[in-house]
């Protein structure tokens, strides 16, 4: 019984390496994939504020449409 546990033990361990190995592999890539384009995408917001014009107010968010208040209340 004891070489049992011993061998569940090792092979929980061994499972949980392999997987964490495989995820990091997987991760790391998307990860950078991820990054590349946040960069890409900081830089083209970079480019357009200097187009913004500053007299124009933000826009604000749509208001809920009167059915979508109607069902809140019901």
């Amino acid at each position: 019984m004891q070489d049992f546990l011993i061998a569940l033990l090792i092979g929980f361990l061994l499972g949980w390496l392999l997987e964490w190995l495989i995820d990091w592999q997987y991760w790391r890539s998307t990860a950078r994939a991820l990054r590349q384009e946040n960069e890409q995408l900081r830089r083209q917001l970079a480019g357009d504020a200097p187009n913004a014009d500053p007299a124009q107010p933000a826009a604000e968010p749509p208001s809920p449409s009167p059915a979508r208040i109607a069902d809140k209340d019901a």
